[in-house]
């Protein structure tokens, strides 16, 4: 059924924008750019936000809600964030994840290409049963890996934010951020997305009978 390809479309696409917007997110410090990031520690009155690729640093303006960013790093495929100078001592207690982080940006990475391949591959059969069957099982492909992403971002960031409250400061705080929040959606997105290709899948054309091929 039409209907439940054009859901199941619709959630692809919602996917994959919230994927590709989750992986530029604290590239640049341009606006939107630096708004999206995994997690933020503050340190007095600065304070360090973290993406897939990179971190921003800069100063709170008032409060922890309101901040001001100076600058962003390099771009740098599988940025481990306890590496970053300045509060890499903050971060040891959670240990050495390098190896951690390059898994992480691998498995986003091939989430996102079964999240298009899906996409192209629905737009391009116009919902027809094989079709939709092969995106269902991507998407479901998907949904796994980006929940695996999610899980470990989480773990990270929430060790991460308790490791720099326990060093010994009392001027110490954290907070998930927006990125944190699109990962989760990502993923139940993909869910929603397999569940309704499988529908389509059921309810739409498949093979033409022998009958009709007289």
């Amino acid at each position: 059924m039409a209907f439940f390809g054009y859901l199941a479309s619709f959630f692809t696409f919602a996917a994959l924008v919230l994927q590709v917007f989750t992986m530029i997110g604290t590239t640049y410090n341009r606006p939107f750019l630096r708004d999206l990031y995994f997690a933020k520690v503050s340190i007095g009155s600065d304070f360090y936000i973290f993406g897939l690729w990179s971190y921003c640093t800069g100063s709170n303006s008032g409060s922890t809600s309101s901040f001001v960013v100076d600058t962003c790093s390099k771009p740098v495929a599988a940025f481990d964030w306890t590496d970053v100078e300045g509060i890499s001592q903050y971060l040891s207690g959670i240990g050495n994840l390098d190896k951690v982080f390059l898994a992480n940006f691998i498995l986003y990475w091939i989430a996102l290409g079964f999240t298009f391949l899906a996409l192209i591959i629905t737009i391009v059969s116009h919902f027809r049963r094989g079709p939709d069957l092969l995106a269902s099982l991507m998407t479901f492909i998907a949904f796994v890996i980006q929940m695996v992403v999610f899980i470990i971002v989480l773990v990270i960031g929430i060790r991460g934010i308790n490791a720099a409250k326990g060093y010994g400061s009392d001027n110490v705080n954290g907070q998930l951020g927006p990125s944190m929040w699109m990962t989760l959606g990502a993923f139940v997105a993909l869910l929603l997305t397999s569940i309704f290709y499988c529908f389509a899948c059921i309810c739409g054309p498949g093979r033409i009978r022998s009958s009709e091929k007289v």
